[in-house]
């Protein structure tokens, strides 16, 4: 895997240079969540000085592989060597700058796709909270592609929660991903659902893809089995005080392997919203199972060609006792100078930042 040229644009699509010469490059995409990327080089280098806040790196001429700089360091050493550092989000970080604004909760039903592309267009496209008295919140090259009807069946409601968190939220719950794509020839920013393919051994459509020893792809490997925080029964709260509040049973369990929890779903506007929403509550407590490896491009199978991010794949250790069917959720790239592929596969094991702002969001959702 060649070490892939950067160039630096602008939100208006002018070009102002290409860096092939950098120290270190890590550009990270992610399935059901905004990306990043960090880039080290020696200052004084050509097209440096153009590395500028806000400004569009694009990798390898790869439209899929985009950021925005959110940030610069400049660090010397005891060498008098100048590096400067830049990183920042994908270019879906542009999510984390709306709230979903509502006089009421804004509520829909219908595929996955169709849920996600609605919450965009309506804070950062074309849509109610981006027109008119709102039109200070569109961001005018971002479009949103056209709706396939694609994803999992669900409800949902909003209401003043950042827009990448509601996006991710929805994204996991129906496990569909999503990106934001440059479309050279329209000078667009395109926000696209990402659904993946699968290509474990148990289809017949897709020639398999197994990450295994025996193909000498994967090494360091790392496997976490986690029960902790696991619950297969909710009591979803919905509206009333004490005696008076409305409550639905969600999930199923008994005896030794039945583990309850209470879910604050008062913003629920009825019994079947309520089971909807204590169904999302319930899924965030659900068994954890990941799997990080780092893959050998010397193996049977080539990235972006044979497997990409999203796919479910197959993934064997023998040694282990572990076949595991999983999707490939996160892809790290790594050349420094040499090349190096990291993925994970099944779940994303939650953060304390996350947990926090899960905490924050189900404040606001029972206010």
């Amino acid at each position: 895997m060649a070490a892939p040229s950067v160039r630096i644009l602008d939100t208006k699509f002018n070009l102002y240079g290409e860096i092939d010469n950098y120290e270190s490059l890590q550009y990270v995409r992610r399935f059901y969540r905004t990306g990043e990327f960090e880039m080290h080089i020696q200052i004084g280098k050509q097209h440096t000085d153009q590395l500028l806040y806000n400004r569009v790196v694009m990798v390898g001429n790869q439209p899929h592989k985009a950021g925005i700089i959110r940030y610069r360091q400049v660090t010397e050493d005891e060498k008098g060597i100048e590096t400067l550092i830049v990183k920042g989000p994908t270019l879906g970080g542009i999510l984390d700058q709306r709230v979903t604004l509502t006089n009421n909760y804004d509520r829909i039903k219908g595929p996955a796709e169709k849920v996600i592309k609605h919450y965009v267009d309506n804070h950062l496209v074309n849509g109610t909270y981006a027109t008119g008295i709102y039109a200070a919140r569109q961001v005018p090259f971002l479009t949103v592609a056209a709706d396939l009807g694609r994803g999992k069946e669900t409800p949902w409601q909003t209401r003043f929660e950042q827009l990448d968190a509601v996006v991710q939220e929805v994204a996991e719950f129906c496990d569909i991903g999503w990106h934001v794509v440059l479309d050279i020839q329209r000078k667009k920013w395109v926000f696209d659902v990402l659904p993946g393919r699968d290509l474990t051994t148990k289809q017949r459509t897709h020639p398999p893809v197994i990450f295994s020893h025996d193909f000498d792809n994967v090494q360091s490997q790392d496997y976490v089995d986690d029960w902790l925080q696991y619950k297969n029964i909710g009591y979803a709260g919905g509206k009333g005080m004490d005696e008076d509040r409305l409550i639905q049973m969600v999930g199923a369990g008994t005896g030794f392997d039945r583990r309850e929890t209470f879910l604050d779903c008062s913003s629920a506007k009825d019994a079947d919203e309520l089971v909807s929403m204590g169904e999302q509550a319930l899924a965030q407590h659900k068994r954890i199972q990941t799997f990080n490896g780092l893959i050998l491009s010397t193996g049977s199978f080539v990235y972006g060609k044979d497997w990409d991010l999203g796919d479910c794949v197959t993934l064997q250790n023998k040694r282990w006792g572990l076949t595991m069917d999983s999707r490939i959720i996160e892809i790290k790239e790594i050349y420094e100078p040499a090349s190096k592929l990291e993925i994970a596969l099944g779940d994303e094991i939650p953060t304390i930042t996350q947990y926090v702002k899960q905490l924050k969001a189900n404040v606001k959702r029972s206010d």
